[in-house]
């Protein structure tokens, strides 16, 4: 199942406080779909895959800018 465009912006905008942040998800976003068409894709998942590939930036970025490593397995150890 695809989220909707509306449940996807939604998502983004709980999670995505800067208005930078949430520019540069919908600039994603466009050319995710102009991908999915160019190569015969499903639009709407490409469109909200893109749209949502940097939801938890700003809550889970280190201090330096880049995304911290948040995976851990069930010991709670590091995956690279």
């Amino acid at each position: 199942m695809t989220l909707d465009r509306p449940s996807a912006e939604a998502l983004l905008f709980e999670w995505a406080q800067g208005e930078g942040l949430r520019s540069h998800a919908r600039g994603v976003e466009a050319s995710m779909r102009a991908y999915a068409r160019k190569f015969g894709e499903d639009e709407a998942l490409w469109g909200a895959t893109g749209l949502l590939h940097d939801l938890d930036y700003e809550k889970h970025s280190s201090p330096g800018g880049a995304p911290s490593n948040r995976m851990s397995d069930s010991q709670g150890k590091r995956i690279p």
